[in-house]
Parts: C-alpha cells; sequence; structure tokens
C-alpha cells in the first residue's frame, strides 16, 4: 500500500480588486481584496497565482533565487525638422519618418518643438 503525503494548507493574500470565489481548505468562500485566506496549493488555480500571492513558502516548490534583470539600455530618439514641398513649411519626424505634428509648422516653430521633444 502506497503512503502519500497530506498537503499542508499555507496562508494566502488575495491582491487586487474583485473578489475570488471557490472551495479552500474545504469550505466554499468569498475572498475579498486584502483578505487573508489558508489554502491548500492544489486549490488555487494557476490562473489566479497573479491575483493570489502566498504568504508563505509552497511546501514541494523550489524557487528560484533573485537573479537581477539584465542591463536595459535606453535607446536613443531622435527628431528633426524636414521641410515640405511647400516652401517655407516643415513637418518634426522622429528617426523612423513617422511625422509628429498634424498640420505643417513655420520652421522657428518646428526647431522649438524638436528642442522640446529632445528634452
Amino acid at each position: 500500500m502506497e503512503r502519500r503525503k497530506e498537503e499542508v494548507s499555507i496562508w494566502w493574500k488575495k491582491v487586487g480588486g474583485g473578489s475570488l470565489r471557490g472551495v479552500f481548505d474545504g469550505r466554499k468562500q468569498i475572498i475579498k481584496p486584502n483578505q487573508k485566506f489558508k489554502a491548500k496549493a492544489s486549490e488555487i488555480s494557476m490562473n489566479f497565482r497573479d491575483v493570489v500571492i502566498p504568504l508563505e513558502s509552497i511546501p514541494g516548490v523550489v524557487t528560484a533565487p533573485n537573479v537581477p534583470d539584465p542591463d536595459i539600455k535606453a535607446v536613443e530618439v531622435e527628431y528633426k525638422a524636414v521641410e515640405r514641398k511647400t516652401k517655407g513649411w516643415f513637418d518634426v519626424v522622429d528617426k523612423n519618418g513617422k511625422v509628429l505634428n498634424e498640420k505643417a509648422l513655420k520652421k522657428d516653430v518646428a526647431e522649438k518643438l524638436v528642442k522640446d521633444l529632445a528634452e
């Protein structure tokens, strides 16, 4: 005959909005936001693990050590004023060539917009 280890109930906390309904620790319950409750890990679906967090370590689950995030480098944004086909009117475009203004601008206004966006 095979013996099984009985699963242990641990404390959980409901984060986020809305209520969570289900059978936890053998009882039908409605869990409100920020409420603490006891339940077995098998009773909490993986779909709800983003709104229900364990307050104790889950038995039998090995968590990865805290791995630092990789260095994230900011992307330089480039804006420039480009003259339209009609003389004296300008568009402000990004490095991909997307026009950022709706209406044509005079040269001084376009250059001011480029300066403001670069900051």
